[in-house]
């Protein structure tokens, strides 16, 4: 007999043997790519990028907004040019030590790199004049060094062609035009940087990009700096920069104009930009277009998804998802937090909760390192014989960012190919789909992200899925995802609210409603564009169709 507190168990009995009736062969595939996304998410310390800057003055107030106390050490091929140096000068004298200007030496520039990183946290590289091919070739072997003096936390400041070089892309001097082009030092996450940002400029970069079509271009202004710091990136002085991709067979070209913030109150766009989701869009253009036209049909071959709409649990659901994991004694419950730092602790409240309840197998995995999550198995062993997952609340596109297509990914989707649960909460429910709604790393306002929409676990394919739906007014979001892809089923979760899917079957539990959005339908001219369904609700995915309205009990069968 089901307990009295839990009404809605006797919906999930009924999803059970619905969910036992013949449906189509299919499997828990797993298709997503390790290499479909950027290995490195982000940089540790920081770089400054100028533009054809006069002196050296947005430099250092770029030093400064990084809190940057040391005084630098400047690596030139100008170090006459008192005037340039002069406010990097003052910044030493600021800092109680004096900086130390070190003219460039070709012959000798790794020896003259390691002498000067040894004891330096900041490092200014300013090259005045074009480098030739033999200079770019002959000291590509400091990138290396650079890299790890970036990721042990250093800042690396760069002018003129510098800024240049230190991405993918470098143009030389050289006598045939097809030699100039050669490749940079790597150092700002698969940017090719132009220290112009004017009409004659931006095309250039297009052609560069154009045989480089999973890099992003920066074109930079006169007088203005941008500062590459973790993931993000943003502009200092009197210009702006430019972010652009190239155009394709698919796709018009796409560009971004940031500038200086002036106000706290303007839109971050105008200012900011996340490098690393233009860099998983440039990556994603060059892939098979993602919604395809025909998606898979909503379904759930083997195991039970707990879709959770945030802000609290429905009473009991835990509790079930337990049950369905094998139970307290036998369950193996593996929480994923939803986490942008690296280290999250020792304790989770969501795995001592579980411990309370008397579940005897219970822990969590936590990584940012997707080449870990690929290829340690000390890392991924609890997934090999869990029964029952279940991701934390958060910003979902830190899941995409952490295990898209590795091998903890893979793992993920093998708990449901053994029958068991997944379950998750706000972020956790919209990565649950293949398709992954509201992932801008930047804000949370826009529910279609560029770059990060192929981004979802793929629990579940053919739908959308956001949450808080009702609270935050997220209705009209849903409507804009529909008109842009139709094919796709959209469902809106409220707080506190849940759909429990097995095979098509979705159950609707908890205090709020769940919102079906199906275009396959003709949208009504008045009224809403979606059916809403309360607690004891269910739902057909794969037909797109109502199978019990708690609230307004169906039509009957008409009879021939």
């Amino acid at each position: 007999m089901l307990p009295k507190t839990l009404p809605w168990l006797a919906t999930l009995a009924v999803a059970a043997c619905l969910s036992s009736l013949p449906s189509p062969a299919r499997a828990q595939r797993f298709d997503e790519r390790f290499e479909h996304w950027p290995r490195q998410l982000k940089i540790n310390g920081a770089i400054v990028a100028g533009g054809g800057l006069s002196d050296a003055t947005l430099i250092v107030d770029a030093l400064n907004s990084l809190s940057v106390p040391q005084a630098p050490v400047v690596l030139t091929d100008a170090a006459d040019d008192r005037r340039y140096l002069a406010p990097l000068l003052a910044k030493g004298a600021i800092a109680g030590a004096a900086s130390r200007i070190v003219p460039i030496d070709w012959t000798r520039l790794d020896e003259q790199l390691q002498e000067q990183l040894a004891d330096c946290r900041t490092l200014c590289l300013r090259i005045a004049k074009p480098l030739s091919r033999e200079q770019a070739e002959s000291a590509r072997q400091i990138a290396a060094p650079l890299r790890q003096f970036i990721q042990a936390g250093g800042v690396l400041a760069c002018d003129g062609f510098a800024s240049e070089w230190a991405s993918e892309c470098i143009e030389c001097e050289a006598a045939a035009a097809t030699d100039r082009r050669l490749p940079g030092l790597g150092l700002m996450l698969d940017c090719v940087v132009k220290a112009k940002n004017n009409t004659a400029a931006q095309s250039e970069l297009l052609s560069v990009l154009a045989a480089r079509p999973r890099q992003v271009g920066v074109a930079i202004a006169d007088d203005t700096v941008v500062i590459l710091q973790g993931r993000q990136l943003h502009a200092l002085g009197r210009g702006s920069a430019a972010i652009l991709l190239p155009a394709n067979e698919r796709h018009p070209p796409r560009s971004q104009v940031i500038q200086p913030r002036r106000s706290p109150r303007q839109p971050p766009e105008e200012y900011l930009v996340d490098v690393t989701q233009w860099r998983r869009e440039a990556m994603d253009r060059d892939l098979e277009p993602f919604p395809p036209a025909m998606p898979e049909t909503p379904h759930v071959p083997n195991g039970t998804l707990v879709i959770v709409g945030g802000g609290g649990m429905p009473r009991g659901l835990m509790e079930q998802i337990v049950e369905l994991a094998g139970g307290k004694e036998q369950a193996r419950m593996v929480y994923i937090p939803c986490a942008e730092q690296e280290d999250v602790g020792e304790r989770q409240q969501t795995v001592e909760a579980w411990k309370r309840m008397g579940v005897r197998h219970a822990t969590f995995i936590h990584t940012k390192d997707r080449q870990r999550a690929n290829s340690d198995p000390s890392f991924y062993a609890p997934l090999q014989e869990a029964t029952g997952l279940w991701f934390g609340g958060g910003r979902q596109w830190n899941f995409s960012d952490s295990y898209y297509g590795t091998k903890t990914h893979q793992l993920m989707k093998d708990v449901l190919r053994r029958g068991g649960v997944i379950g998750g909460s706000s972020a956790g429910a919209s990565i649950q789909a293949r398709y992954l709604a509201r992932a801008t790393p930047i804000g949370n306002l826009r529910i279609m992200a560029p770059g990060y929409e192929r981004g979802g676990l793929g629990f579940i394919g053919g739908v959308a899925i956001d949450q808080h739906f009702t609270q935050r007014r997220r209705q009209r979001d849903m409507t804009q995802l529909m008109s842009t892809y139709p094919q796709l089923l959209g469902i809106g979760l409220d707080e506190a609210t849940a759909i429990i899917v097995q095979h098509s079957h979705a159950s609707v539990v908890g205090r709020g409603q769940a919102f079906f959005y199906n275009r396959r339908m003709p949208v009504p001219k008045t009224g809403p564009d979606y059916v809403a369904l309360s607690a004891g609700s269910s739902y057909d995915l794969s037909g797109r169709r109502v199978l019990v309205d708690a609230v307004r009990p169906l039509p009957p069968l008409e009879t021939p």
